[in-house]
């Protein structure tokens, strides 16, 4: 673009950017207006801030709730993270006393939508994304149908990226540690990024992490007592590892299988605690491809070659892969990786990443996402082992080395 006048060359890097600016503002504003009041509805947020404001009157009883969830097939509302997931509420609950849980709410959704943008930004920024191709996925990010169900559940996934995206910035000093372990505490979705460290032969950061995740949940335990400690631990956790929640949101791997091979969702009234489909077709479809998505994640983790976001981001989008329960909001975990395969060095995988982005606009049956994930994951596991040196043992195809890119 060496013909275009340098005072014009930012003008349509800037108009992408105050498009995605007023994308984001419009869905935020969209949300404001629709806050549910007293029984006609309820948002995640509502769940969180309630049980913070609660949990300052009656600290033994914040998992009453989580006791009627255990022994129910559909999802209730109830506070089912650790103890250390009020910490990012807890500060809004005289906000929750004073103006009521809606302007809580509504404090919170400017919170997490912020975070979301901004860990966004950084990890596009910090896998090489140019300004104008990252205001570009923003803009089709803000329209997508997961981070509608982000905002419009007053979730808190964008705090969780945001840590996790500063984890990544700041490896491999011991704050990045420190903040994995925090991500983590707010909600343990994305275990698998303690792993990362591990393979890259800083174990330390593991501990930190570990340490963090158990120091933020055992200072609530004098305050919560040992009954309703031991209830979670026991009951409550094992419930959401393993448990497929029975609700036509729930687009777990394991749901979206069993409803398009095995004949419908899991029947209602199963087996307490079955956390895989009954087909044979659909259990054997899931485990292969968890086992695949491992096996190829552990080849990239390991090569040290390999720019370490590379690992940061496909542990993250494992999220939907090995989660027994997935609403459409945990599809913003894929997001990272999506950014990332927007800068391989492979034509077709950036087509990929970017159909994906789009295939994320579906508004129609929430499984019809996984469109987006059967785009994107491939291409971005075969693009990054390429990159890491594997080779397909296939006639005629070159075991040349490959030029890796890395970002230090």
């Amino acid at each position: 673009m060496a013909w275009v006048p340098t005072r014009f060359r930012n003008l349509p890097t800037i108009a992408v950017w105050l498009g995605a600016i007023a994308v984001f503002a419009l869905t935020l504003t969209q949300h404001l207006g629709s806050l549910p009041h007293g029984r006609r509805g309820w948002d995640d947020a509502y769940v969180y801030l309630g049980a913070a404001s609660n949990f300052i009157s009656h600290p033994s009883h914040l998992f009453d709730a989580a006791r009627l969830q255990v022994s129910s097939a559909g999802p209730q509302r109830a506070f089912l993270v650790p103890p250390s997931g009020m910490l990012p509420f807890l500060p809004l609950v005289p906000v929750v006393r004073l103006a009521g849980i809606n302007a809580a709410t509504a404090v919170w959704s400017f919170v997490d939508t912020g975070a979301l943008v901004a860990a966004l930004i950084l990890i596009g920024r910090r896998v090489g994304l140019g300004w104008l191709t990252l205001g570009a996925a923003m803009v089709v990010i803000g329209l997508s149908k997961p981070l509608h169900w982000e905002v419009f559940s007053a979730q808190l996934n964008g705090v969780v990226l945001l840590m996790l995206a500063l984890s990544l910035l700041t490896f491999p000093r011991a704050r990045s540690g420190v903040l994995m372990g925090l991500a983590l505490a707010v909600k343990p979705t994305a275990l698998v990024v303690l792993l990362v460290p591990l393979f890259r032969a800083r174990g330390r950061l593991t501990l930190l992490a570990l340490l963090a995740l158990a120091v933020t949940n055992v200072v609530f335990v004098p305050f919560i007592g040992l009954s309703a400690t031991l209830f979670y631990v026991g009951s409550v956790l094992p419930y959401m590892l393993g448990y497929v929640m029975h609700d036509p949101s729930n687009i777990s791997l394991a749901n979206v299988l069993q409803t398009w091979l095995g004949g419908g969702q899991l029947p209602r009234r199963g087996a307490f605690g079955v956390s895989v489909p009954h087909g044979l077709a659909a259990l054997v479809v899931l485990w292969a491809v968890r086992l695949a998505v491992f096996a190829a994640w552990v080849r990239i983790a390991i090569e040290r070659r390999m720019d370490v976001a590379a690992a940061f981001c496909l542990a993250i989008a494992m999220v939907p892969i090995f989660t027994a329960t997935v609403w459409p909001h945990y599809l913003v975990y894929v997001l990272p990786l999506a950014l990332l395969t927007l800068r391989a060095p492979f034509a077709w995988a950036r087509a990929a990443a970017a159909l994906s982005l789009f295939a994320m606009l579906w508004s129609g049956r929430a499984d019809g996402l996984w469109v987006s994930l059967l785009l994107l994951l491939p291409a971005a596991m075969i693009s990054l082992l390429l990159q890491s040196g594997w080779r397909p043992a296939l006639p005629g195809w070159s075991s040349g080395p490959l030029r890796i890119r890395t970002n230090g």
